[in-house]
């Protein structure tokens, strides 16, 4: 569906009430979206600030945001609930009366390798166990379940072991890691109908960034949150989700819909940072989705030139065609400091920075 498909009503009432996904493409503005949003919220509909909830996937995501919301509400901005889905959780858990204390860095890597001595398991590392126990957690996975999913392969019931363990001395200990906050919060809605009933009156406006990156737990809070009044906005894209290996599924923002069926689907096209000649190649790649919500990126600025994929026949044949680029370049009097090289992991600029530094350019 499209906004000409919707039944005709007035954009204030249609701004106000009702379900909706903003599908944002990159560079659309998705931020200050969600700012006028909760701005016409406050100013046009007269609904207080503490009555309005905005979740983030990062702190800095949530601290842009207020910094955006300040000049549209001024004193009213802080007043208005804006954080990550894990602050959320620790914030209405400590004010339900949860005694607990949290988790986390070298205390929870201190704690977990002590576990494993007890149960002696020597053969995992403590990385892998961490990241296996969360990924279980995020996606509602017990450690009964987990025994289930993984029978007959030995190093993931050791894990299921350590898993169980693990939790069963946190409990003892009144203690909580970052996806405890989430699963006890969860399981605090899902259980007490009255304290869910009572936190879905308070927020009675809901907005979540990047809903793309969230994952089956935070989805889950989030429905459980918004189920009774039906008021809530997701903005985000499914063609940018790369958080996978974090537990992130974009199945949430596709099945969105579904959940809630009075959905719309609004989608901002527009790229204010972009080039058309890189639009025209991600819309060209966006079409060979299998899955996706239909959406066609465009910008004003026409100028630039088209991106070029260039196949070399080795990581060093790589490094030599950036070299060569980058004097090519700055024998057009670009400077050296107006230049980048992007890379996704650190090790990958290993042999660049090699023939970088044979070549005396600074880098």
């Amino acid at each position: 569906r499209d906004l000409h498909s919707f039944p005709t009503r007035r954009s204030s009432d249609l701004f106000l009430n009702g379900i909706c996904v903003v599908v944002a493409v990159p560079g659309s503005g998705k931020t200050l979206t969600m700012t006028h949003r909760i701005g016409n919220l406050v100013k046009k509909h007269g609904i207080a600030p503490e009555n309005i909830l905005g979740l983030t996937f990062t702190r800095n995501a949530a601290e842009a945001m207020r910094e955006k919301l300040v000049p549209v509400l001024d004193d009213m901005a802080s007043r208005v609930q804006l954080s990550t889905i894990h602050s959320f959780c620790h914030y209405l858990l400590r004010n339900e009366g949860v005694t607990f204390n949290v988790l986390s860095g070298k205390d929870q890597i201190v704690f977990l390798r002590d576990v494993m001595k007890r149960l002696r398991i020597k053969d995992l590392s403590i990385g892998m166990v961490l990241r296996e126990i969360s990924l279980a957690k995020n996606n509602l996975i017990d450690v009964d379940e987990f025994r289930a999913l993984y029978e007959g392969d030995q190093s993931m019931l050791k894990v299921a072991d350590i898993y169980e363990s693990y939790d069963r001395e946190k409990s003892k200990k009144l203690l909580l890691d970052f996806d405890d906050l989430l699963v006890f919060f969860e399981r605090l809605l899902r259980e007490h109908t009255d304290i869910c009933s009572r936190l879905s009156a308070k927020y009675r406006f809901i907005m979540v960034d990047e809903y793309q990156d969230t994952n089956l737990i935070q989805a889950r809070i989030v429905y459980l949150l918004a189920r009774q009044h039906q008021r809530i906005m997701v903005v985000g894209d499914d063609s940018q989700s790369i958080y996978s290996f974090r537990g992130a599924n974009f199945r949430n923002i596709m099945d969105f819909p579904e959940l809630f069926p009075e959905t719309r689907i609004l989608t901002l096209e527009e790229n204010y940072r972009s080039v058309a000649p890189i639009l025209s190649l991600t819309n060209q790649l966006i079409q060979q989705a299998v899955e996706k919500y239909p959406k066609h990126l465009f910008s004003r600025k026409t100028l630039g030139n088209p991106p070029v994929l260039v196949h070399t026949g080795s990581e060093n044949s790589q490094s030599r065609f950036i070299v060569d680029k980058i004097r090519e370049l700055h024998r057009e009097e670009i400077p050296l400091e107006d230049m980048a090289v992007l890379f996704r992991a650190g090790f990958h600029a290993f042999d660049l920075e090699v023939e970088l530094a044979r070549e005396g350019i600074a880098f």
